[in-house]
């Protein structure tokens, strides 16, 4: 104390003017810290101690940290901050034998604040004495203590002295409880703002980043730094939203239940405090589940919960030690139980728009794949039906182009045969080797061939300038055998999905029945065709060409015989036009075999009909015609039958030599049946000769027959005519193949 300084003197130099209404007098709206380096400056100013130094004490760790300094050297501050009193070595030097007044003089031999001592032989040569003067709040709990030297004519130690600053400690004491209550009660307003302010964010809406973004900006006014982490579908923690920032490759970071800290936390589901990670043996330091560049030393991680299940975890994190208090892990739990329902409530809704999304994408495959199948089997034209199924394809499922491709093993290439979409179309008919591209891949290995970005793909080949970004290319596969592939292409990067992928190789094991049928049919055509003209190649030979053949020689005589016997040159002339005009006929029965149009003008009734009175007339034969039953059950069946019973009658008017014939047509439902009977010559069946066979053109009546899934039966004996059985059975798929198999 300077010299000649009374105690009224002393309390009237104070700053705010009264010493002993300090406390009511410090501000209580300020930190704890900035309080106490008001007293310290007030206590070195006014009392005049060489050095003043104040520790308060840590409310988690009970150390006594220097915080506020008045007239102590800065190297020397530096130090007091960074070595707190451990709780034992305070109370150690708290005993009865040191006490003065309320405080406490500690002998210097103790030394108990030896960087107080400057360095210098002065210094070295006398130690000084330190009171330490208690700070006690309500109920005498200590807050913290006054650290003082005193001055070296030692009156600052006068008992009266010593009291008037006891009763600024205890002022200090009062106004930094007041200080500590101001600042608790603001922090629980602001955790209830918070927590309101966070509650109307997350309760109006089910969009999951919504939620996210709402408790950052939240969580960001209060903590340097945080992750929320989530449980994926496999079951790993992956972050989906951080406090401050982060870099690309911890956002990549998955943590399995148990592992790193808020691995720890989800499976123990409770929450985890460490004020100094670098000193954390539980488990590893927090930096490793944020996958920050920055040097953690303080961390919180709290569990995310509803109903019981934890969903993932609400972490924070500073880069000071001793950051957090167990209030922010209230703050931190609140906060989890306030988005933990909204989350999952969330979640659970993204996953039934999920799940409607792909049975609505399923439906609409499916009405494609359905689609794509009714007109597989619609027509037997192949053009004409890659075409539409083309369409389909791409229209169904949105894709920029799609295109079809058949497969010409002769030349090993793939030739384009249907396309549609929006891309710039190739020419149909335009040929890609087999050993090319990203079509050839499919072709070669018999496999689907998936490619997300074909820029990065190596086999990719751009056959015509498009915008593609994703291609996929389905093989159409029957038995061992490639028909087609299937192209499909899209402006997006990875458009194809695997369920996608899945219908559209169901959709290319349809098309490829499709194409089989479809290239059988043309086969059967071509190969009916050509019966069809042996047959008339034959009869041209066995009739007009003979008839032909019969007049030039007629023709030939007749001009011997002009001039020598004039009357014999008429009769070969009669002869001449008799011959002529049976080769006329003939010649319409043949083209009227060709293509009768009363078959499809009068149907197979009337056609029969007509054919039969016209043969008739023309042959002088008795003809009997008799219909039983609907004509409707030989629909489908009309050519085919119609061609047979033709044969069966041209054979009569050829090798019979009847005078009458019996038609019998029986319509039933379960089958149609012909019957064709005369009473000429007849045969021996026994004695008939493959050749004779081909003559009498049952091997192409038989053959008709078996299209249609029928029978074919020949009676005769020699004497006693000739009878034609046919039996078609009712047979839907057998009459419509065959019959579009015969001209």
């Amino acid at each position: 104390m300077r010299s000649g300084t009374s105690t009224t003197d002393l309390a009237r130099g104070l700053p705010l003017g009264d010493l002993l209404a300090l406390g009511t007098q410090l501000r209580a709206d300020i930190t704890p810290e900035a309080l106490l380096q008001e007293v310290a400056e007030a206590i070195y100013s006014v009392l005049g101690y060489p050095q003043v130094y104040i520790r308060l004490r840590h409310a988690d760790t009970d150390e006594l940290e220097a915080v506020a300094f008045a007239g102590v050297p800065a190297e020397l501050v530096a130090q007091l901050r960074a070595n707190p009193t451990a709780p034992a070595f305070y109370q150690a030097l708290l005993q009865p034998r040191y006490r003065y007044s309320e405080s406490y003089l500690i002998p210097a031999s103790r030394r108990v604040e030896r960087d107080l001592q400057q360095p210098g032989p002065a210094r070295r040569q006398r130690k000084r004495d330190v009171l330490l003067v208690p700070l006690r709040g309500r109920g005498e709990r200590l807050a913290g203590a006054i650290y003082v030297e005193p001055p070296l004519d030692g009156h600052a130690l006068d008992l009266s002295n010593v009291q008037i600053l006891e009763a600024i400690a205890r002022q200090a004491a009062l106004a930094l409880e007041n200080a500590r209550l101001a600042a608790r009660s603001a922090r629980l307003l602001s955790k209830e703002q918070l927590l309101a302010e966070l509650g109307r964010d997350v309760s109006n809406t089910l969009d999951l980043d919504t939620i996210l973004t709402r408790t950052v900006e939240r969580l960001e006014v209060a903590f340097q730094g945080g992750a929320i982490t989530l449980l994926n579908d496999q079951g790993e923690l992956e972050i989906v939203a951080t406090v401050g920032e982060i870099d690309d490759a911890a956002r990549r970071v998955r943590l399995k239940v148990g592992e790193g800290i808020c691995g720890w936390v989800v499976e123990r589901g409770i929450p985890f405090l460490s004020n100094d990670t670098t000193t954390e043996t539980r488990v590893q330091p927090a930096a490793h589940d944020i996958g920050t560049n920055r040097q953690i030393r303080s961390y919180i991680a709290v569990p995310l919960r509803t109903g019981g299940r934890v969903l993932g975890s609400l972490s924070v994190e500073s880069d000071q030690p001793n950051a957090f208090t167990y209030e922010d892990v209230d703050l931190l739990e609140a906060v989890a139980a306030q988005i933990g329902g909204p989350i999952a409530s969330t979640r659970l809704y993204q996953e039934a728009q999920r799940l409607a999304e792909q049975v609505k994408r399923r439906n609409e495959h499916l009405t494609v794949l359905n689609a794509v199948a009714r007109i597989a089997v619609s027509t037997l034209d192949l053009e004409r039906m890659l075409t539409s199924v083309i369409v389909q394809i791409q229209q169904g499922f949105g894709y920029g182009h799609a295109e079809l491709y058949l497969a010409d093993d002769d030349t090993q290439t793939l030739v384009l045969a249907a396309q549609a979409g929006t891309f710039r179309p190739s020419e149909i008919g335009y040929g890609i080797p087999v050993t090319r591209g990203l079509l050839g891949k499919a072709y070669r290995t018999g496999a689907t061939v998936r490619v997300d970005d074909v820029l990065a793909d190596p086999d990719y080949v751009a056959e015509t300038p498009r915008e593609t970004r994703s291609q996929l290319c389905v093989p159409i596969v029957a038995g061992a055998r490639v028909l087609a592939v299937l192209n499909l292409e899209s402006r997006q990067l990875a458009a194809f999905t695997a369920a996608g992928v899945g219908v559209l190789e169901t959709a290319a094991d349809v098309l490829a029945s499709a194409i089989e049928n479809a290239r059988l049919y043309q086969r059967a055509q071509e190969a009916a065709v050509l019966e069809e003209r042996s047959r008339l190649a034959r009869d041209l030979h066995d009739s007009i060409s003979q008839q032909l053949f019969s007049m030039t020689l007629t023709a030939q005589a007749a001009r011997v015989q002009l001039d020598k016997n004039p009357a014999r040159t008429a009769a070969q002339l009669e002869r001449l036009q008799e011959t002529a005009a049976a080769a006329l006929a003939e010649m319409r029965a043949l083209i009227f075999q060709l293509r009768p149009p009363a078959l499809s003008a009068q149907g197979l009734v009337g056609a029969l009909q007509q054919h039969v009175a016209a043969l008739g007339r023309r042959e002088g034969l008795s003809m009997s015609f008799e219909i039983h039953g609907e004509e409707r059950y030989a629909r489908g069946a009309e050519q085919a039958i119609y061609r047979i019973a033709q044969e069966a009658l041209n054979n009569v008017v050829k090798h019979a030599g009847a005078c009458r014939v019996i038609i019998t047509l029986d319509f039933q439902p379960d089958r149609v049946a012909l019957r064709v009977a005369d009473d000429g010559a007849g045969f021996d069946l026994g004695l008939l000769q493959p050749e004779q066979g081909r003559h009498l053109g049952l091997t192409s009546m038989r053959e008709r027959a078996a299209e249609l899934g029928g029978m074919l039966d020949l009676r005769s004996r020699p004497g006693h005519g000739t009878e034609v059985l046919l039996t078609v059975p009712r047979n839907s798929d057998t009459i419509a193949r065959s019959s579009a198999a015969v001209l």
